[in-house]
């Protein structure tokens, strides 16, 4: 898969907007022949129909016809591009969009989470922009340069040697600032990402933890990457500027020369009133051609260093791959719902972050999962929601290996409460049916009243109408939390897994919370959660520490067990 390859369905509109381009060049060129024709036949003493109105207004119908061909083509010619272009970039968004979600968690924190956030807001528009000015201006440019050079050469051998001349001269400085530049954009898009890293905490929504006395150093080294950027792209705007002002010297120049030998006697070149104004267009142009073309190559290599970009990323194979299972067999008796078998997890260093982890959670079974902060809980959620693999070791869905298994039939069957509140903008509604097919509202007051979130939803005038603002902008913590609870409990899913999901609820709630939870008949629940009295009342209690599993049992089995949750549950009690 390229960053092209979207483009491919678009292939008669790429090929038929050129087209169109060829119809209003071949106007515009034969334009200054109907001008010559009139300034020289129509209005010059001496001209075969001087002071023939009929003749001097047939030639000006023909330039209005001229005139609104050309502009019909132009208009079909800008609609299909922008249209093309527009819902190329929407398909290329999409392709990268759905790239995000294919790979696992550990390849996109390796390629960086804010350089493929660039990827779709800055290199996608990139794209689009070199594919809509490759369809207005590839065959237009190009066809308008050559086409006014032999125009030229048809009015006048002498003139036509000019023009080319000058032609010549301002292609070589194109060409000198065109080679000079596509390295330059490439190198500015790598600053960018360097400048995005800075801010990746707010892009992706991570929470900020200070690193007193770094402050300095932080703005520091922003504000140096920002002065490399502001020098990089500072330098590629200086060598573009050069363009302008030579072009359109040696153009003038041209002119010149072309006035000047129109000074001459017209038997000796050939230069009539007529064939100087004529000239002077196609100089124009050529100019104007010349111009254009330099923008497209300018867009088309930002849009080629984009593409580069996103080919790079498309190319990364998923580490996670879809299995052939999609539905799964009659459960055989003593199935776990999910198993796994000394299994170990690094991120490719040395030491393990999971190291011969043998767990199990069976139908309708309660489990808790504690330990400090690093030992390893959230990533023993990711493997069982199969955001990794296991580096070594078997994970196990329902007696079928997770590898085997579709990620949909694992995940369709979830629900996930992150110890992170994601919400959207929109109301509380759209927030807590958020996958949710459908619910009435009822079953929406139920779940709200589980997750011990209707009081406060309720306070509103308008209730699960509520407005909510992007990331939950105006909720606090705890209602966040609760929301998300209620989201969960309303898709109705057979295994509810919470991450800490009720850390910034008070223990009054938190109670209220899981006891509502338990009177879900058939619910599996897996809870993570830094407080003992969260999870005391599982049937199963799994205390992680550095990747381990360290005890394992029910409340008073692991308070005589292990000295490492004994240490947890009183030092927690004692501060209550």
């Amino acid at each position: 898969m390229s960053g092209l390859t979207p483009l491919k369905k678009y292939s008669w509109q790429v090929f038929f907007a050129p087209l169109l381009k060829v119809i209003e060049c071949i106007t515009e060129l034969i334009v200054p022949f109907v001008v010559r024709s009139i300034i020289d036949e129509g209005l010059t003493a001496g001209g075969a129909h001087y002071e023939d109105s009929t003749f001097v207004s047939l030639r000006c119908l023909i330039i209005f016809g001229l005139a609104l061909v050309g502009f019909g083509c132009t208009m079909a010619a800008q609609y299909i591009c922008s249209r093309t272009a527009t819902d190329f970039s929407r398909d290329l968004k999409n392709v990268l969009a759905r790239q995000v979600f294919r790979i696992s968690s550990g390849q996109m924190n390796a390629f960086g989470k804010s350089k493929a956030v660039n990827l779709i807001n800055n290199d996608a528009p990139s794209l689009q922009n070199g594919v809509f000015m490759f369809m207005r201006l590839i065959v237009r440019a190009p066809f308008l340069v050559i086409g006014s050079v032999v125009a030229s050469f048809i009015v006048n051998v002498y003139a036509g040697i000019v023009v080319l001349c000058a032609l010549a001269c301002c292609a070589a400085t194109i060409l000198i600032v065109v080679l000079s530049t596509p390295k330059a954009y490439a190198s500015l898009q790598g600053e960018l990402d360097t400048l995005s890293s800075y801010g990746e905490d707010n892009i992706v929504g991570a929470r900020v933890v200070r690193a007193f006395n770094k402050q300095a150093e932080s703005e520091a080294d922003f504000e140096s990457h920002s002065e490399a950027y502001r020098k990089k792209a500072l330098k590629i705007s200086k060598i573009n500027a050069f363009i302008n002002p030579l072009t359109f010297a040696f153009v003038n120049l041209a002119i010149i020369l072309i006035i000047y030998l129109g000074s001459f006697e017209a038997p000796r070149t050939g230069l009539s009133a007529g064939s100087i104004v004529a000239l002077i267009n196609f100089l124009t142009q050529c100019l104007a051609a010349l111009l254009q073309f330099t923008r497209l190559v300018t867009s088309l290599s930002k849009a080629w260093a984009s593409k580069r970009r996103i080919d790079a990323f498309l190319a990364i194979e998923p580490e996670i791959v879809d299995g052939s299972i999609r539905e799964l067999p009659e459960q055989k008796e003593g199935t776990h719902v999910f198993e796994l078998k000394d299994v170990s997890l690094s991120f490719g260093g040395e030491n393990n972050v999971l190291d011969h982890i043998d767990f199990t959670v069976d139908h309708g079974e309660k489990v808790g999962i504690i330990g400090g902060t690093g030992s390893g809980k959230s990533t023993l959620l990711s493997l069982l929601l199969r955001f990794y693999d296991p580096s070594s070791g078997e994970c196990f869905y329902e007696g079928e290996r997770m590898k085997d298994c579709a990620l949909s039939l694992i995940r369709k069957d979830v629900a996930f409460v992150s110890q992170k509140p994601q919400l959207f903008k929109g109301t509380v509604r759209s927030n807590i049916l958020f996958g949710s097919s459908q619910a009435s509202d009822e079953e929406i007051d139920a779940a709200l009243e589980a997750a011990q979130a209707k009081e406060f939803v309720s306070r509103y005038e308008d209730g699960v109408d509520h407005e909510v603002e992007e990331g939950g902008a105006n909720l606090s913590g705890g209602q966040k939390q609760r929301l998300l609870i209620a989201r969960a409990l309303l898709s109705k899913r057979k295994i509810l897994i919470l991450d800490d999901a009720t850390s910034a609820l008070d223990y009054k709630s938190d109670l209220l919370v899981r006891q509502a939870i338990d009177k879900i008949p058939g619910l599996t629940t897996i809870i993570v959660s830094q407080r003992a009295t969260s999870i005391k009342d599982c049937d199963k209690i799994v205390v992680l520490d550095k990747g381990r599993i360290i005890g394992s049992g029910n409340h008073e089995k692991l308070l005589a067990d292990c000295s490492v949750y004994r240490e947890i549950y009183e030092a927690q009690v004692s501060q209550r």
